[in-house]
């Protein structure tokens, strides 16, 4: 859910949690002049290992036609850590134990696992009593024969005894913290915009997705412009539906944590959102502006945190405790609440929620000073007795040469939810109880500093860095939490604006590639989508900027070699001789790069290329294999990849030939430590990056005759260090590929190309714990011999608005396979790229 609340203006979009409504921002009736693209990234870390997460984002918007804008939105944030699971005074800090025989909870600071196991566990007459119930229960239980024990007879006072010595004494809070394995959420937004005169509709849906809330939402926003050119109304509605389970093992797969439990079920609950906003702007003077909005939500359903624990008191009392010791009952006959420990329970939150805001942005510039001042206050209240207040300012002063900086400063303060308290003494009498300390009252202090450059070709580059916060005594007032509670935060973002309609179309420079000086635009030269440092540019001062997704996937049978491997082989010899309990069945990657190039000379490019990776693995039981649960059904890692570095230079180029070098350096920015929920390390293949600088170089040869072009290039990968941090290396790697193409049309040409590739097995093994239970737990079983073929259409727009973007499609399909070891049938390889050239 939520990872972060309200970073920047920035990046707001960024920072959107699945729980709330994207928002309904006023649009002046203006149809955009060009098409423009966004990219962003976000890096988030709280103090003391709390959460962190990884926020990236693009967008783009198309004028489709005089009056209409067509417009997309992606977001992926990318989170982990440790967060508060349950609070208890610091006296009580060792005393709430979990029950002998199941994983409820550690009594120590951190958690490890989001999801403690909740159900039925039966509190029997052996020693699978309360932990370190040392008096009173055992006392009882020991020195009285079982047949003999009876509620009257001293086993409720023994517990009586337990727990009275559990009564806080008024001291500080403690915070258990829950370990967070990585999860991911991803959002997709299409949004169309219709210009009448006086009049913008604007229309927007999109869904968002994570392993445990899954979001659609739709919103229509109407901006009506006055006659007086002075005045803009705007109006608002936004729906949104929700579906909330309880996620597998969080990240890893497995069972659900109630799974196979008769008395507390999965967790399928969904919930609604209804928005209506109102807003008004009015020019009150040729420098200065002024808005008023107003906003309205209606929640309903579960609005509770799923894994959030509480602390309450006499919920079930010492006579009901000792009665479930000897199996006279069971949870469901003594508490409504889900029972997570000795007076621990899950939280629960009342199924309605009605939102109110009203707001408040004064804007107001200054011709001497060339900078505007941005005052804003916000006043919310809801009914569940939250209100707050935020008030932020904001400076925006423009420098030469395209320069603008703004710091701002931000206050926010809020009041508590009538049902939170750090802990619970004694039971409600609504049943509602929550120790999430976002629900809590507090005060929190934000600055922070933003950079923005503007450049003569059409983009623009910006960065900023956030400081946040947040403690009970800065709530404005008076009377808050308190300091156990305290943190702080920092948010470092940068983005890319780029303005897609080239301003630099009668250069002459190809929209293909790299022949710019030797043939027309209209004859594109592209090498297929999925060959690495395929082109070059040959001006000095160009630039481009590209997009290259891939996926692929595995699927089906086994292999050794070049032969099907049936679960009795993968058993006996695909795990060592510990035997396999387990196999992969399917895996698929998904790739997103984004492509930066500059040409510093007409024979130099220098490129920069960060990767965000997303890997699922599914696995399956080998028929004959002794049950194992170590290995859960699921397997997940998200997150930033390696990084590439590369320089291409120039060898030879005559018309109708090329030959350019690469340099290139992998940078290990991607995570080798991806984990279950268990804290297992994932297989090696399930990690985000190598570990190690890697050094790749590659020789690319192109040629042109009339219609027709063709190609070869030789690339390799040489791991840089004997080992990463995990005490393992990847294996060398080197690939050659050829091609031929026939340009169609102008604007349209198909490819052919055959790829050899020879990727060496993995070199030494982590020490770290995994299962071995299964192949990919092995670095033996990596690696080989692999043959493709790749059918691709290259489609290039030679000249008008939009000459220099590029569109790529390639399939790579599997033609011959000889692994290393016990792997998983390939099925094949899709790359899209899109790249802008001005």
């Amino acid at each position: 859910m939520a990872v972060t609340d309200r970073i920047n203006n920035a990046l707001a979009v960024l920072t959107s949690a699945a729980l709330s409504l994207p928002g309904l921002s006023a649009k002046a009736a203006l149809p955009a002049s060009n098409a423009s693209a966004n990219f962003l990234f976000g890096d988030y870390r709280e103090s003391d290992d709390r959460m962190k997460a990884q926020v990236f984002h693009a967008d783009v918007l198309f004028p489709m036609r005089e009056r209409v804008d067509f417009t997309f939105k992606a977001n992926e944030d990318v989170y982990s850590g440790a967060t508060p699971l349950f609070s208890v005074p610091n006296a009580m800090r060792d005393k709430p134990k979990r029950i002998l025989g199941t994983n409820i909870y550690e009594p120590a600071d951190v958690v490890v696992s989001a999801s403690p196991v909740v159900g039925t566990f039966e509190v029997t007459t052996s020693m699978h009593g309360f932990k370190s119930f040392e008096d009173g229960v055992f006392d009882y239980i020991l020195n009285t024969p079982p047949a003999l024990q009876t509620v009257e007879g001293g086993l409720a006072a023994g517990y009586t005894e337990v727990i009275d010595e559990m009564v806080p004494d008024e001291g500080d809070i403690s915070q258990t913290f829950v370990d967070h394995p990585q999860e991911a959420r991803k959002e997709g937004v299409l949004g169309l915009n219709y210009y009448f005169d006086d009049v913008t509709l604007a229309v927007s849906g999109g869904v968002s997705d994570e392993p445990d809330y899954k979001s659609s939402f739709g919103s229509t926003n109407v901006s009506w412009e006055l006659g007086d050119d002075l005045t803009t109304l705007n109006f608002g509605y936004g729906l949104t539906s929700n579906e909330i389970s309880r996620v597998e093992s969080h990240g890893s797969g497995g069972d659900h944590v109630h799974a196979g439990d008769e008395d507390y079920q999965d967790l399928d609950e969904d919930s609604t959102y209804h928005s209506f906003n109102f807003g008004l702007s009015r020019v009150l003077t040729k420098n200065t502006l002024l808005q008023l909005n107003a906003s309205y939500t209606h929640q309903r359903g579960y609005l509770t945190n799923p894994y959030k624990l509480v602390y309450v008191r006499g919920e079930i009392t010492p006579d009901e405790y000792a009665a479930l010791n000897l199996q006279q009952a069971i949870f469901q006959d003594v508490t409504d609440l889900e029972v997570a420990g000795v007076e621990l329970f899950r939280e629960v939150r009342p199924d309605r929620r009605n939102r109110y805001a009203v707001s408040t942005q004064l804007r107001h510039y200054f011709p001497a000073l060339d900078s505007s001042l941005h005052l804003d206050y916000r006043y919310y209240w809801d009914n569940w007795n939250i209100d707050s207040h935020t008030l932020e300012t904001s400076w925006y002063q423009e420098l030469s040469r395209g320069v603008t900086v703004t710091p701002y400063v931000r206050y926010y303060s809020q009041s508590e939810a009538y049902f939170y308290a750090p802990y619970f003494l004694a039971p409600r009498s609504d049943g509602y109880y929550s120790s999430d300390y976002r629900l809590s009252a507090f005060g929190a202090l934000s600055t922070g500093l933003n950079l923005r450059k503007e450049f003569d070709r059409g983009f623009a580059l910006q960065a900023g860095i956030d400081y946040r916060t947040q403690k009970g005594s800065l709530k404005l007032g008076g009377g808050g939490i308190g300091d156990y509670a305290d943190f702080h935060s920092y948010l470092l973002h940068a983005s890319l604006e780029l303005d897609l309609e080239s301003r630099f179309s009668s250069s002459g420079y190809s929209a293909a590639g790299h022949h710019g000086h030797h043939v027309k635009a209209s004859h594109p030269v592209q090498p297929p989508a999925g060959l690495m440092f395929g082109q070059m540019m040959n001006r000095a001062g160009d630039l481009m900027v590209g997009y290259q997704y891939m996926y692929g996937r595995l699927d089906g049978d086994m292999y050794r070699g070049t032969r099907k491997a049936n679960d009795r082989e993968v058993i006996d010899q695909g795990c060592r001789n510990l035997g396999c309990t387990n196999t992969s069945r399917q895996m698929e990657m998904h790739m997103n790069m984004l492509h930066l190039m500059y040409a510093p000379t007409d024979w130099l490019n220098l490129a920069v290329m960060p990767t965000l990776i997303n890997k699922k693995m599914r696995m399956r039981s080998l028929e004959g294999a002794p049950d194992n649960d170590s290995h859960s059904n699921r397997h997940d890692s998200d997150g930033i990849g390696d990084t590439l570095l590369a320089a291409l230079t120039q060898l030879y180029d005559s018309p109708g030939h090329h030959l350019h070098l690469g340099l290139g350096l992998s940078a290990p920015t991607g995570s080798i430590n991806s984990k279950l929920y268990d804290s297992e390390l994932q297989g090696y293949g399930m990690q985000l990056g190598s570990g190690t600088w890697d050094f790749i170089p590659s020789l690319t040869y192109t040629g042109q005759a009339s219609r027709w072009s063709w190609g070869a290039q030789i690339r390799g990968t040489k791991r840089l260090e004997d080992e990463n941090g995990q005490h393992y290396r990847f294996g060398d790697e080197w690939q050659v590929s050829t091609w031929g193409g026939f340009r169609i049309s102008p604007w349209l040409s198909a490819s052919v190309r055959g790829i050899f590739t020879d990727r060496g097995e993995i070199h030494g093994e982590t020490d770290r714990h995994n299962s071995q239970s299964t192949p990919v737990d092995f670095p033996e079983n990596y690696g080989g011999q692999f043959w493709d073929l790749g059918l691709g259409v290259n489609l290039a727009v030679p000249d008008g608005a939009f000459s220099g973007h590029g569109l790529k499609l390639e399939w790579l399909e599997p033609i011959r396979q000889d692994n290393n070891g016990y792997q998983l049938d390939r099925e094949g390889t899709l790359y899209a790229s899109w790249s802008y050239h001005f």
